[in-house]
Order: C-alpha cells, then sequence, then structure tokens
C-alpha cells in the first residue's frame, strides 16, 4: 500500500499524475474515481457493427455505447496475481479511506470526460479514415503479391505506422489478411485475390462484411448517448459507501448497469437499495488453499465471505453471475470442475461464465507475482484448452453451454436460466 498518496484523507496530484499519459480519466473532487474506454470500445467505434463487440454483446451490452468506470478505482483487499492493474505501485490499501464523492456529481463528471473522450480523443475522422486506409492496404496487396510488413506498407501507401497497424489488426480479425509465425509479415487471404479485381471490388466487400462510412457514423454517433454502466475497472467497488446511490443515478438516466464485485463484501451486497442490473461475483478458486495462492488477500476470512456471498446470490431480486477467471495449472483444470460445480450449484445463479485471465499489461508479472519460474504462456489458457475445459463442466454439471466468444476465451453456462430465453437485458 502506498500511504503517500493518501493525505489528510485525500488523494493527492502525484498519484492522479501516474494516469495522466494513459488512457484513464480520473474523476471527483477525491480522485478516487475513473473512466476508461475498453478495447472493444474503440473497436466498435472502427466498424459499427457486432462484429467488433465485446463478449457482454450476448448481454444486450453495445460497446461503443458502454462507460467502464469504478468508483474506488485506488483500494481493493485482493491483490490477485492475474490482476492487470498496476496494484504493486496503484493500490492504495484494502479499506476506501478517503471522503467518497457524491453519486450524481460523479456520474455528470463521467459523462462529461466521456464525451469528450470520444469527440476529441477517439474522433469520427479517425475511423473514416481507417476505412479509407483499409481499401487502399487491400489494393496494393491485391497488386503486390507476397508478404508486406508494417513498414513497407507505411512506405510505400505514405501512411504513419500507427494508421497502417491499426488497419492491418481490423483487415487481419476479418480475416481479410494473414500474418505469418513472426506475426510481423502480412499477406492477402487467397479467397479473397481470387474473388476481387479491383478498387471498387474492394471498397464492396468490406462495406459488405466489415464496415462503411454510414456504419461507422451512426455508432459514433450513439456512442455519445452511453446507455450501459460497467461498474468493475479497478479496485474493489463495492467498497463505495454510496453504491445503491450511484446505481440509481445510472438508472435514472435509462442506463442497465453492470457490477463486478469480489464477492468479499456480502454485507455491502445484502444492504444494496438499488440493485445492479446484473451482479458479476468472482469465484477465483474451488477452494480456500488455491484462493489464498490466486487472490493473495489482505484481509482475514476473505474465503469465508466469498463463500456467504454465494449463498446470497438466490436471494438477490436481480439477474447474476458467477464468474471464474481462468489461470491454467493454478485455478483451474479437469481436476478442479468438481469443486467449482459444488459450489456454483449451491449458489444457483443465473449464469456461470469461465472466462480466460487476460496476459496484458501488469498481469504480465504473473510469474513474479507467484514466485515461480515458469513461461508466462504457461499460465495462458489458450481457447482450445478453455473449450476442453468448458466441455468437463458441462458434461459433469448439466449447465448448458449457452454461448461461447473465441476472441475473449468466455463460455457461459446457464444455470438458473431457460437455455431458450434470450439472455438479453431488457430494461435498465
Amino acid at each position: 500500500m502506498n500511504k503517500q498518496f493518501i493525505m489528510d484523507n485525500k488523494i493527492t496530484n502525484e498519484f492522479v499524475e501516474k494516469y495522466t499519459k494513459t488512457t484513464y480519466r480520473i474523476v471527483g473532487n477525491n480522485k478516487h474515481s475513473a473512466i476508461k474506454p475498453c478495447h472493444w470500445l474503440e473497436q466498435r467505434l472502427m466498424t459499427g457493427r457486432d462484429n467488433r463487440n465485446c463478449y457482454k454483446g450476448v448481454f444486450g451490452v453495445e460497446s461503443h455505447r458502454c462507460l467502464q468506470n469504478s468508483p474506488s478505482m485506488p483500494f481493493c483487499n485482493h491483490q490477485c496475481v492475474f490482476c492487470w492493474r498496476d496494484i504493486e505501485r496503484g493500490s492504495l490499501g484494502s479499506e476506501f479511506t478517503v471522503e467518497p464523492d457524491e453519486p450524481k456529481d460523479l456520474v455528470d463528471e463521467m459523462m462529461k470526460h466521456h464525451l469528450d473522450i470520444i469527440k476529441n480523443h477517439l474522433p469520427l475522422r479517425r475511423y473514416l479514415d481507417n476505412y479509407e486506409i483499409m481499401i487502399d492496404l487491400l489494393h496494393y496487396m491485391l497488386l503486390n503479391s507476397g508478404y508486406h510488413t508494417l513498414n513497407s506498407l507505411s512506405h510505400a501507401l505514405h501512411i504513419s505506422k500507427n494508421k497502417v497497424d491499426r488497419a492491418c489488426n481490423l483487415l487481419k480479425n476479418q480475416k481479410f489478411i494473414h500474418a505469418d509465425e513472426s506475426l510481423r509479415n502480412f499477406t492477402i487471404d487467397k479467397e479473397v485475390s481470387h474473388c476481387i479485381d479491383s478498387k471498387d471490388e474492394i471498397r464492396y466487400l468490406i462495406n459488405l462484411e466489415l464496415t462503411n462510412p454510414d456504419d461507422i457514423m451512426q455508432a459514433h454517433g450513439e456512442a455519445m448517448i452511453p446507455n450501459h454502466a460497467a461498474i468493475s475497472l479497478d479496485g474493489e467497488v463495492m467498497m463505495y459507501p454510496y453504491m445503491s446511490d450511484l446505481l440509481k443515478e445510472f438508472k435514472d438516466r435509462m442506463m442497465t448497469t453492470f457490477i463486478v464485485t469480489n464477492g468479499t463484501l456480502p454485507n455491502r451486497i445484502e444492504n444494496l437499495e438499488t440493485l445492479p442490473s446484473q451482479l458479476y461475483v468472482t469465484l477465483p478458486a474451488p477452494n480456500k488453499q488455491i484462493y489464498k495462492k490466486t487472490c493473495r488477500p489482505m484481509i482475514k476470512d476473505g474465503w469465508s465471505e466469498i463463500l456467504k456471498t454465494l449463498d446470497l446470490i438466490e436471494s438477490l431480486n436481480t439477474r447474476t453471475l458467477i464468474r471464474l477467471t481462468a489461470v491454467k495449472d493454478l485455478n483451474i483444470s479437469k481436476q478442479k470442475v468438481e469443486e467449482y460445480t459444488k459450489l456454483v450449484e449451491k449458489a444457483n445463479p443465473d449464469f456461470f461464465e469461465i472466462k480466460g485471465f487476460t496476459l496484458q499489461a501488469k498481469a504480465l508479472l504473473i510469474d513474479e507475482r507467484l514466485k515461480g519460474h515458469n513461461a508466462l504462456k504457461s499460465y495462458f489458457p489458450d481457447f482450445d484448452y478453455l473449450k476442453e475445459i468448458a466441455g468437463h463442466f458441462e458434461e459433469y454439471s448439466g449447465f448448458s453451454l449457452i454461448y461461447t466468444n473465441e476472441a475473449s476465451r468466455d463460455f457461459l453456462f446457464a444455470v438458473n436460466w431457460d437455455e431458450n430465453t434470450d439472455p438479453k437485458i431488457q430494461r435498465p
């Protein structure tokens, strides 16, 4: 914990400055809250279509209209080894120790910063230009067979390397181009090259399969009016003392809400007067021993508090989901399926989700955090590995696997939910 960043029950400007060069926006007078546009928000702005939406699209969440936020950014009572946040230097402790900002003030400022980000940092012109760059790239590759690097494409087309990279990533995701094993050399897909002959045909293909200017402009306009709040960005969000009022502020603006909690504050959850549209509870381990190794809790009885939250789930008058954030050979394996299943069956949530942890940012320190000597890839559960695990869960538990998302390595099961009922949320 970095106590030097708290003075007179206030977070110092020195702490805030750590985030000024990132895409975080610290909001509120007392600096304990933040918003941050996620990867999928920008992806959705690039195409305006569901083809670049995050896995939460299964619940009706549109990534370009999602306000990812936290009212307790620097405070958490866990130090999870898989966390992509800077828990080594960015955590200010396991208790909410500053004066809390009022919910209305927070939401007002979050909305203001969101609009500024969309207008000035993720501008419409960028994505309209990207559309034209994709057409130019494919046309160049059509006329010039073989592999091309970002540098060679940048030089040939007189476009910055960053812009070429952005366009190539989208074309690669759509399988219009492919990278070699080094991921540095790109070539046009053979089927694409065989079925198109001109720039006009390339434009038609991209319009049909990927995006067009009208879709991009519509998405950018819609992004100005967020309709979903993902209260999950950083820290343990249930530490914020005015969570009920914060939820009400979002609901009054006709926004759906998701809370993602580590489950260590069951009393706070039980006392919520306003509930989120959907409550996510992270189940990081099948037992206490693995919990301690995975989460490195800074509180006593963290595991027993999680079990209390699991016991509480069925009584809550809202949609509920238990999420297993999976780390290969740490908290997930075929042998652990039975223990997890018993915990989920007892809790009886609407949904159970397995999601592979993300090996990025500070999660790259996972081996160091575990005091191990293993290659990073040994912890990473790829889609095929998790697909096999999900199959064992479905077979053992009887939970129906109703949705998978390969890009996010996400597997969603119906538990206390009719598998034939659309899981999309219909109202805030």
